[in-house]
Protein backbone atom coordinates (compact mmCIF):
# COMPACT_ATOMS: atom_id res chain seq x y z
CA UNK A 1 0.00 0.00 0.00
CA UNK A 2 1.36 3.56 -1.31
CA UNK A 3 2.17 5.61 1.93
CA UNK A 4 0.15 8.99 1.80
CA UNK A 5 2.12 11.85 1.22
CA UNK A 6 2.56 14.48 4.15
CA UNK A 7 1.05 17.67 3.26
CA UNK A 8 1.63 20.86 5.53
CA UNK A 9 -1.32 22.45 6.92
CA UNK A 10 -2.02 26.01 8.37
CA UNK A 11 -4.97 25.18 10.85
CA UNK A 12 -3.37 24.59 13.66
CA UNK A 13 -0.71 27.34 15.38
CA UNK A 14 1.76 24.87 16.40
CA UNK A 15 1.63 23.12 13.08
CA UNK A 16 4.46 24.30 11.00
CA UNK A 17 6.69 22.89 8.00
CA UNK A 18 9.92 22.35 7.88
CA UNK A 19 10.73 22.62 4.60
CA UNK A 20 8.30 26.47 4.18
CA UNK A 21 10.17 29.11 6.21
CA UNK A 22 7.70 31.87 4.64
CA UNK A 23 4.30 29.77 5.53
CA UNK A 24 6.16 29.32 9.23
CA UNK A 25 6.72 32.90 9.37
CA UNK A 26 3.19 33.98 9.03
CA UNK A 27 2.27 31.16 10.85
CA UNK A 28 3.99 32.82 13.93
CA UNK A 29 2.77 36.53 13.31
CA UNK A 30 -1.50 35.37 13.92
CA UNK A 31 -4.48 35.80 11.97
CA UNK A 32 -4.99 38.75 9.09
CA UNK A 33 -7.04 40.54 12.19
CA UNK A 34 -3.94 40.60 14.78
CA UNK A 35 -1.66 41.66 12.11
CA UNK A 36 -3.62 44.57 11.57
CA UNK A 37 -4.23 45.67 15.25
CA UNK A 38 -0.69 45.34 15.75
CA UNK A 39 0.87 47.90 12.22
CA UNK A 40 -1.99 49.64 14.01
CA UNK A 41 -0.50 50.20 17.14
CA UNK A 42 2.76 50.18 16.02
CA UNK A 43 1.47 53.41 14.42
CA UNK A 44 0.33 54.77 16.92
CA UNK A 45 3.68 54.34 19.24
CA UNK A 46 5.15 55.87 15.76
CA UNK A 47 3.09 59.53 16.12
CA UNK A 48 3.10 59.24 19.90
CA UNK A 49 7.04 58.98 19.30
CA UNK A 50 6.58 62.16 17.32
CA UNK A 51 4.50 63.95 18.78
CA UNK A 52 6.98 63.77 22.02
CA UNK A 53 9.87 64.80 19.93
CA UNK A 54 8.15 67.75 18.76
CA UNK A 55 6.73 68.50 22.39
CA UNK A 56 10.26 67.87 23.58
CA UNK A 57 11.86 70.81 21.13
CA UNK A 58 9.17 73.25 20.93
CA UNK A 59 9.36 73.40 25.08
CA UNK A 60 12.40 71.76 26.11
CA UNK A 61 13.84 74.61 27.80
CA UNK A 62 10.80 74.64 30.08
CA UNK A 63 11.35 72.06 32.14
CA UNK A 64 7.75 72.02 33.61
CA UNK A 65 6.25 72.04 30.41
CA UNK A 66 8.81 68.51 29.73
CA UNK A 67 7.72 66.92 33.19
CA UNK A 68 3.61 67.23 32.21
CA UNK A 69 3.49 65.67 29.26
CA UNK A 70 3.90 62.09 30.83
CA UNK A 71 0.88 63.10 32.74
CA UNK A 72 -1.23 63.13 29.73
CA UNK A 73 -2.00 59.72 29.21
CA UNK A 74 -2.71 58.46 33.28
CA UNK A 75 -4.58 61.55 33.20
CA UNK A 76 -6.96 60.44 30.06
CA UNK A 77 -6.92 56.94 30.98
CA UNK A 78 -8.58 58.18 34.65
CA UNK A 79 -10.97 60.75 32.94
CA UNK A 80 -12.64 57.49 30.97
CA UNK A 81 -12.12 54.59 33.68
CA UNK A 82 -12.39 56.70 36.94
CA UNK A 83 -13.85 59.89 36.08
CA UNK A 84 -14.91 60.83 39.92
CA UNK A 85 -11.17 59.69 40.96
CA UNK A 86 -10.00 62.42 38.69
CA UNK A 87 -12.31 65.10 39.68
CA UNK A 88 -11.34 64.20 43.29
CA UNK A 89 -7.37 65.04 42.37
CA UNK A 90 -8.44 67.73 40.53
CA UNK A 91 -9.88 69.72 43.04
CA UNK A 92 -7.45 67.97 45.71
CA UNK A 93 -4.83 69.54 44.27
CA UNK A 94 -6.07 72.77 42.47
CA UNK A 95 -5.38 75.02 45.36
CA UNK A 96 -1.97 74.18 45.29
CA UNK A 97 -0.61 74.77 41.51
CA UNK A 98 -1.06 78.26 40.51
CA UNK A 99 2.68 78.96 40.62
CA UNK A 100 3.20 75.82 38.64
CA UNK A 101 0.81 76.83 36.27
CA UNK A 102 1.76 80.35 36.07
CA UNK A 103 5.44 79.28 35.12
CA UNK A 104 4.15 76.41 32.49
CA UNK A 105 2.25 78.29 29.86
CA UNK A 106 3.04 77.88 26.34
CA UNK A 107 2.18 81.81 25.45
CA UNK A 108 0.77 84.52 26.94
CA UNK A 109 -2.82 83.67 26.75
CA UNK A 110 -2.46 79.70 26.70
CA UNK A 111 -1.03 77.41 29.28
CA UNK A 112 -1.25 74.00 31.29
CA UNK A 113 -4.30 76.05 33.26
CA UNK A 114 -6.25 76.08 30.27
CA UNK A 115 -5.86 72.78 29.62
CA UNK A 116 -6.85 71.63 33.21
CA UNK A 117 -10.28 73.51 32.43
CA UNK A 118 -10.84 71.44 29.24
CA UNK A 119 -10.13 68.27 31.59
CA UNK A 120 -12.26 68.92 33.72
CA UNK A 121 -15.00 70.14 31.35
CA UNK A 122 -14.56 66.73 29.95
CA UNK A 123 -15.10 65.18 33.20
CA UNK A 124 -17.85 66.64 33.91
CA UNK A 125 -18.80 65.55 30.29
CA UNK A 126 -18.09 61.92 30.92
CA UNK A 127 -19.60 62.14 34.12
CA UNK A 128 -23.08 63.13 33.28
CA UNK A 129 -23.11 60.33 30.56
CA UNK A 130 -21.99 57.90 33.01
CA UNK A 131 -24.16 58.93 35.56
CA UNK A 132 -26.73 56.11 37.39
CA UNK A 133 -29.61 58.11 39.11
CA UNK A 134 -28.64 62.16 39.15
CA UNK A 135 -30.98 63.87 36.71
CA UNK A 136 -28.52 67.05 35.37
CA UNK A 137 -31.49 68.86 33.89
CA UNK A 138 -32.06 70.90 36.88
CA UNK A 139 -28.58 72.25 36.36
CA UNK A 140 -28.53 72.63 33.05
CA UNK A 141 -31.99 74.85 33.31
CA UNK A 142 -30.31 77.07 35.95
CA UNK A 143 -27.13 77.84 33.91
CA UNK A 144 -28.34 77.73 30.40
CA UNK A 145 -29.37 81.32 30.02
CA UNK A 146 -25.96 83.17 31.81
CA UNK A 147 -23.70 80.76 29.43
CA UNK A 148 -25.96 82.13 26.36
CA UNK A 149 -25.31 85.96 27.74
CA UNK A 150 -21.18 84.87 28.18
CA UNK A 151 -21.68 83.25 24.74
CA UNK A 152 -23.28 86.38 22.97
CA UNK A 153 -20.98 88.90 24.97
CA UNK A 154 -17.85 86.79 23.42
CA UNK A 155 -19.55 87.70 20.10
CA UNK A 156 -19.07 91.76 20.00
CA UNK A 157 -16.29 91.67 22.32
CA UNK A 158 -13.61 94.35 22.04
CA UNK A 159 -10.67 90.98 22.14
CA UNK A 160 -11.58 87.43 20.90
CA UNK A 161 -9.13 85.39 22.62
CA UNK A 162 -9.16 86.73 25.97
CA UNK A 163 -13.00 86.40 25.40
CA UNK A 164 -13.02 83.02 24.56
CA UNK A 165 -10.13 82.19 27.52
CA UNK A 166 -12.90 83.85 29.88
CA UNK A 167 -16.07 82.04 27.91
CA UNK A 168 -14.00 78.80 28.51
CA UNK A 169 -13.54 79.57 32.76
CA UNK A 170 -17.31 80.35 32.73
CA UNK A 171 -18.31 76.85 31.38
CA UNK A 172 -15.46 75.30 33.85
CA UNK A 173 -17.68 76.85 36.59
CA UNK A 174 -20.86 75.14 34.96
CA UNK A 175 -19.03 72.02 34.75
CA UNK A 176 -17.53 71.49 38.41
CA UNK A 177 -21.01 72.87 39.31
CA UNK A 178 -22.36 69.86 37.84
CA UNK A 179 -20.02 67.60 39.40
CA UNK A 180 -21.19 68.59 42.24
CA UNK A 181 -24.95 68.40 41.86
CA UNK A 182 -24.30 64.27 40.57
CA UNK A 183 -21.79 63.48 43.35
CA UNK A 184 -24.63 65.36 45.77
CA UNK A 185 -26.73 63.20 44.21
CA UNK A 186 -25.20 60.36 44.63
CA UNK A 187 -24.98 60.53 48.73
CA UNK A 188 -21.34 61.48 47.91
CA UNK A 189 -21.52 65.09 49.68
CA UNK A 190 -19.83 64.56 52.56
CA UNK A 191 -16.87 62.74 50.77
CA UNK A 192 -16.78 66.14 48.53
CA UNK A 193 -16.70 68.47 51.93
CA UNK A 194 -14.25 66.34 52.98
CA UNK A 195 -11.31 66.81 50.03
CA UNK A 196 -11.82 70.47 49.91
CA UNK A 197 -10.98 70.36 53.59
CA UNK A 198 -8.29 68.45 53.00
CA UNK A 199 -6.89 70.32 49.88
CA UNK A 200 -6.20 72.86 52.60
CA UNK A 201 -3.27 71.38 53.93
CA UNK A 202 -0.71 72.26 51.50
CA UNK A 203 -2.01 76.08 51.10
CA UNK A 204 -1.42 76.09 54.70
CA UNK A 205 1.43 74.38 55.19
CA UNK A 206 2.83 76.86 52.89
CA UNK A 207 2.05 79.70 54.50
CA UNK A 208 3.30 79.10 57.64
CA UNK A 209 6.45 78.30 56.07
CA UNK A 210 6.52 82.35 54.28
CA UNK A 211 4.95 83.67 57.50
CA UNK A 212 8.03 82.11 59.97
CA UNK A 213 10.45 82.65 57.08
CA UNK A 214 9.66 85.86 56.21
CA UNK A 215 8.73 84.80 53.00
CA UNK A 216 5.72 86.61 52.10
CA UNK A 217 5.29 89.42 49.25
CA UNK A 218 6.68 92.81 49.62
CA UNK A 219 3.44 94.02 50.39
CA UNK A 220 3.32 91.75 53.62
CA UNK A 221 0.43 90.16 52.79
CA UNK A 222 -0.21 86.18 52.92
CA UNK A 223 -0.32 84.50 49.07
CA UNK A 224 0.72 80.96 49.99
CA UNK A 225 0.52 78.91 47.14
CA UNK A 226 -2.24 81.37 45.26
CA UNK A 227 -1.17 84.56 42.91
CA UNK A 228 -2.62 86.89 45.10
CA UNK A 229 -3.58 87.32 48.56
CA UNK A 230 -7.26 87.32 48.36
CA UNK A 231 -7.66 84.17 46.24
CA UNK A 232 -6.24 82.85 49.36
CA UNK A 233 -8.36 84.52 51.73
CA UNK A 234 -11.56 83.69 49.96
CA UNK A 235 -10.24 79.88 49.86
CA UNK A 236 -9.79 80.25 53.54
CA UNK A 237 -13.44 81.47 53.94
CA UNK A 238 -14.92 78.92 51.76
CA UNK A 239 -12.70 76.31 53.39
CA UNK A 240 -13.91 77.70 57.09
CA UNK A 241 -17.74 77.63 55.79
CA UNK A 242 -17.15 73.54 54.50
CA UNK A 243 -15.65 72.80 57.44
CA UNK A 244 -18.08 74.46 59.81
CA UNK A 245 -20.42 72.42 58.47
CA UNK A 246 -18.83 69.27 58.00
CA UNK A 247 -18.33 69.20 61.58
CA UNK A 248 -22.47 69.41 61.97
CA UNK A 249 -22.88 66.72 59.54
CA UNK A 250 -20.75 64.71 61.91
CA UNK A 251 -22.21 65.50 65.44
CA UNK A 252 -25.96 64.55 63.93
CA UNK A 253 -24.49 60.89 63.02
CA UNK A 254 -24.72 58.35 65.82
CA UNK A 255 -20.94 57.77 66.23
CA UNK A 256 -20.04 56.27 69.74
CA UNK A 257 -18.50 59.01 71.68
CA UNK A 258 -15.02 58.71 72.55
CA UNK A 259 -13.59 56.43 69.39
CA UNK A 260 -11.53 57.61 67.07
CA UNK A 261 -13.59 58.47 64.59
CA UNK A 262 -16.32 60.69 66.84
CA UNK A 263 -12.83 62.53 67.84
CA UNK A 264 -11.27 62.54 64.44
CA UNK A 265 -13.35 65.59 62.92
CA UNK A 266 -13.67 67.22 66.17
CA UNK A 267 -9.53 67.59 66.44
CA UNK A 268 -9.57 68.59 62.94
CA UNK A 269 -11.93 71.20 63.55
CA UNK A 270 -9.84 72.50 66.45
CA UNK A 271 -6.71 72.41 64.46
CA UNK A 272 -7.92 73.81 61.39
CA UNK A 273 -10.29 76.62 61.97
CA UNK A 274 -7.34 78.73 64.04
CA UNK A 275 -5.06 78.12 61.12
CA UNK A 276 -7.34 79.43 58.49
CA UNK A 277 -8.82 82.76 60.49
CA UNK A 278 -5.21 83.85 61.20
CA UNK A 279 -4.59 82.88 57.45
CA UNK A 280 -7.35 85.42 56.86
CA UNK A 281 -6.00 88.15 59.04
CA UNK A 282 -2.49 87.79 57.80
CA UNK A 283 -3.71 88.23 53.69
CA UNK A 284 -4.99 91.97 55.18
CA UNK A 285 -8.34 91.67 52.85
CA UNK A 286 -10.58 93.40 53.84
CA UNK A 287 -13.48 92.37 52.05
CA UNK A 288 -12.77 88.70 53.18
CA UNK A 289 -12.84 90.15 57.27
CA UNK A 290 -15.96 91.51 56.67
CA UNK A 291 -17.81 88.60 55.24
CA UNK A 292 -16.22 86.37 57.96
CA UNK A 293 -17.51 88.99 60.82
CA UNK A 294 -20.98 88.77 58.90
CA UNK A 295 -21.12 84.93 58.62
CA UNK A 296 -19.75 85.03 62.56
CA UNK A 297 -22.94 86.90 63.60
CA UNK A 298 -25.62 85.07 61.42
CA UNK A 299 -24.03 81.69 63.24
CA UNK A 300 -23.82 83.35 66.67
CA UNK A 301 -26.81 84.74 66.92
CA UNK A 302 -28.92 81.87 65.29
CA UNK A 303 -27.17 78.72 66.61
CA UNK A 304 -24.34 79.33 68.70
CA UNK A 305 -24.20 82.19 71.41
CA UNK A 306 -20.56 81.43 72.45
CA UNK A 307 -19.30 81.87 68.95
CA UNK A 308 -19.90 85.72 69.45
CA UNK A 309 -17.69 85.66 72.39
CA UNK A 310 -14.89 84.07 70.50
CA UNK A 311 -15.32 86.16 67.86
CA UNK A 312 -15.30 89.24 70.11
CA UNK A 313 -12.17 87.73 71.24
CA UNK A 314 -10.47 86.76 68.17
CA UNK A 315 -11.42 90.56 66.70
CA UNK A 316 -9.35 92.22 69.76
CA UNK A 317 -6.96 90.46 69.35
CA UNK A 318 -6.46 90.70 65.56
CA UNK A 319 -7.09 94.75 66.14
CA UNK A 320 -3.63 94.55 68.06
CA UNK A 321 -1.55 93.44 64.86
CA UNK A 322 0.09 96.56 63.13
CA UNK A 323 -0.70 95.29 59.81
CA UNK A 324 -4.33 95.03 60.99
CA UNK A 325 -4.37 98.47 62.35
CA UNK A 326 -2.90 100.18 58.68
CA UNK A 327 -5.67 98.38 56.60
CA UNK A 328 -8.24 99.44 58.58
CA UNK A 329 -6.74 103.17 59.21
CA UNK A 330 -6.08 103.55 55.36
CA UNK A 331 -9.69 103.67 54.83
CA UNK A 332 -9.43 107.23 56.70
CA UNK A 333 -7.30 108.57 54.10
CA UNK A 334 -6.53 109.33 50.79
CA UNK A 335 -10.61 109.59 50.35
CA UNK A 336 -10.60 112.74 47.71
CA UNK A 337 -9.47 112.81 44.19
CA UNK A 338 -7.46 115.79 43.94
CA UNK A 339 -4.21 116.47 42.27
CA UNK A 340 -1.12 114.43 43.38
CA UNK A 341 -3.42 112.90 45.96
CA UNK A 342 -2.51 109.22 46.46
CA UNK A 343 -5.99 107.26 47.36
CA UNK A 344 -6.99 104.50 49.22
CA UNK A 345 -7.34 101.21 47.58
CA UNK A 346 -11.14 101.35 47.95
CA UNK A 347 -11.72 105.15 46.90
CA UNK A 348 -9.65 103.88 43.86
CA UNK A 349 -12.29 101.80 43.09
CA UNK A 350 -14.89 103.74 43.85
CA UNK A 351 -13.38 106.10 41.07
CA UNK A 352 -12.88 103.70 38.39
CA UNK A 353 -16.93 102.53 39.21
CA UNK A 354 -17.72 106.12 38.29
CA UNK A 355 -15.32 106.73 35.52
CA UNK A 356 -16.81 103.62 33.58
CA UNK A 357 -20.21 104.21 33.77
CA UNK A 358 -20.08 107.46 33.41
CA UNK A 359 -18.39 106.92 30.38
CA UNK A 360 -20.69 104.13 29.07
CA UNK A 361 -22.66 105.30 25.61
CA UNK A 362 -26.38 104.85 26.29
CA UNK A 363 -26.37 102.95 23.34
CA UNK A 364 -24.64 100.56 24.86
CA UNK A 365 -26.81 100.52 28.07
CA UNK A 366 -29.06 97.23 26.95
CA UNK A 367 -25.98 94.67 25.10
CA UNK A 368 -22.62 96.35 26.82
CA UNK A 369 -19.43 96.25 25.22
CA UNK A 370 -18.74 92.87 25.27
CA UNK A 371 -16.75 90.77 27.57
CA UNK A 372 -13.51 92.31 28.72
CA UNK A 373 -14.72 95.46 27.77
CA UNK A 374 -14.21 97.20 30.92
CA UNK A 375 -10.72 95.90 30.79
CA UNK A 376 -10.03 96.56 27.47
CA UNK A 377 -11.92 100.86 27.60
CA UNK A 378 -10.06 101.43 30.59
CA UNK A 379 -7.64 103.06 29.40
CA UNK A 380 -9.97 105.22 27.62
CA UNK A 381 -12.06 106.30 30.57
CA UNK A 382 -10.09 105.83 33.76
CA UNK A 383 -7.86 109.45 34.69
CA UNK A 384 -5.42 107.27 36.99
CA UNK A 385 -4.48 104.49 33.97
CA UNK A 386 -1.46 105.88 33.14
CA UNK A 387 -1.79 104.24 29.93
CA UNK A 388 -2.79 100.58 31.78
CA UNK A 389 -5.44 98.73 32.00
CA UNK A 390 -7.64 97.59 34.74
CA UNK A 391 -10.19 95.46 35.63
CA UNK A 392 -13.08 96.93 37.41
CA UNK A 393 -12.65 95.00 41.00
CA UNK A 394 -16.01 95.14 40.90
CA UNK A 395 -18.72 92.43 39.11
CA UNK A 396 -21.62 93.88 39.53
CA UNK A 397 -19.98 96.98 37.79
CA UNK A 398 -18.59 94.66 35.21
CA UNK A 399 -21.63 92.70 34.24
CA UNK A 400 -23.54 95.89 33.55
CA UNK A 401 -20.38 97.30 31.31
CA UNK A 402 -19.92 94.12 29.42
CA UNK A 403 -23.10 92.55 29.30
CA UNK A 404 -25.48 95.70 29.63
CA UNK A 405 -28.75 95.81 31.57
CA UNK A 406 -29.27 91.99 29.93
CA UNK A 407 -26.72 90.66 31.96
CA UNK A 408 -28.11 91.89 34.77
CA UNK A 409 -31.24 90.59 34.87
CA UNK A 410 -29.87 87.54 33.99
CA UNK A 411 -27.46 87.06 36.41
CA UNK A 412 -29.86 88.31 38.88
CA UNK A 413 -32.42 85.83 38.24
CA UNK A 414 -29.98 83.62 38.29
CA UNK A 415 -28.54 83.79 41.75
CA UNK A 416 -32.56 84.35 43.26
CA UNK A 417 -33.48 81.28 41.95
CA UNK A 418 -30.79 80.04 44.44
CA UNK A 419 -31.70 81.59 46.98
CA UNK A 420 -35.38 80.84 46.54
CA UNK A 421 -34.10 77.25 46.83
CA UNK A 422 -31.85 77.97 49.99
CA UNK A 423 -34.97 79.03 51.46
CA UNK A 424 -36.97 76.33 50.88
CA UNK A 425 -34.25 74.24 52.34
CA UNK A 426 -34.16 76.41 55.71
CA UNK A 427 -37.82 75.18 56.58
CA UNK A 428 -36.59 71.65 56.28
CA UNK A 429 -32.77 71.70 57.56
CA UNK A 430 -32.47 74.89 59.43
CA UNK A 431 -28.46 74.40 59.27
CA UNK A 432 -28.12 73.15 55.72
CA UNK A 433 -30.54 75.99 54.49
CA UNK A 434 -28.44 78.75 56.56
CA UNK A 435 -24.91 77.78 55.32
CA UNK A 436 -26.09 77.02 51.47
CA UNK A 437 -28.18 80.76 52.03
CA UNK A 438 -24.48 82.36 53.93
CA UNK A 439 -22.38 80.61 50.89
CA UNK A 440 -24.04 83.04 48.19
CA UNK A 441 -24.02 86.15 50.52
CA UNK A 442 -20.26 85.78 50.97
CA UNK A 443 -19.67 85.33 47.45
CA UNK A 444 -22.13 88.09 46.08
CA UNK A 445 -19.87 90.27 49.28
CA UNK A 446 -16.73 89.30 47.76
CA UNK A 447 -17.81 89.85 44.09
CA UNK A 448 -19.01 93.91 45.48
CA UNK A 449 -15.04 94.84 45.55
CA UNK A 450 -13.13 92.32 43.64
CA UNK A 451 -12.63 90.44 40.08
CA UNK A 452 -13.72 87.56 41.59
CA UNK A 453 -14.80 86.01 38.58
CA UNK A 454 -11.28 85.80 37.24
CA UNK A 455 -10.17 83.93 40.23
CA UNK A 456 -10.44 80.52 38.67
CA UNK A 457 -9.01 78.48 41.23
CA UNK A 458 -11.43 79.80 43.93
CA UNK A 459 -14.35 79.67 41.92
CA UNK A 460 -13.73 76.11 41.82
CA UNK A 461 -13.66 75.12 44.96
CA UNK A 462 -16.81 78.00 45.55
CA UNK A 463 -19.14 76.33 42.49
CA UNK A 464 -18.71 72.67 43.76
CA UNK A 465 -19.71 73.43 47.36
CA UNK A 466 -22.51 75.19 45.19
CA UNK A 467 -23.24 72.84 42.87
CA UNK A 468 -23.43 69.97 46.20
CA UNK A 469 -26.38 72.51 47.98
CA UNK A 470 -28.51 73.28 44.98
CA UNK A 471 -28.74 69.61 44.36
CA UNK A 472 -29.88 68.99 48.53
CA UNK A 473 -32.27 71.81 48.23
CA UNK A 474 -33.51 70.49 44.87
CA UNK A 475 -33.82 67.28 46.54
CA UNK A 476 -36.51 68.44 49.12
CA UNK A 477 -40.14 67.83 47.72
CA UNK A 478 -42.57 70.18 46.77
CA UNK A 479 -45.08 71.80 49.90
CA UNK A 480 -48.43 69.91 49.24
CA UNK A 481 -51.19 72.93 48.49
CA UNK A 482 -53.98 70.89 49.09
CA UNK A 483 -56.11 71.25 51.96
Amino acid sequence: MTPTPHIPLLTSDHSQSPDNPFLNAIQSVGNPRQIAIKFVALLALLAFGGVVGAYGVRFGEHAILLLAAPLIIPLGVLLFIQPRLLFYLLIASRCALDPILESARFSSSFGLGALLNLLLIACAGVLCIQRTKASIQQSIVLWVAPLLVMMLGVSYAPELIPALKRLVAFVSYFAVFTIGFILASEGQLKRLLKVIVLSSLVPLGVGFYQITTGGMASTGRLAATFTHPNIYAFYCLLVVITLVYLQRMHARTQVPTGTAQSMGPTIAMWLLLPCLLLSIVMTQTRSAWAALILLGLVYGILFSKRTLFGMLAVLVLAALLPAVQERIMDLFSGNEVVQYAKLNSFAWRQYIWESGLNWMSPSRYLLGYGIGGFFYHSVDFFPLSGGNYFGAHNVFVERLFDGGLVAIAVFSIFFAVQFHHARKLLKQDQFTGLVYFCLMLSYLVLNFSDNVIDYLAYNWYYWVVAGAMYAHARQIPPANTNP
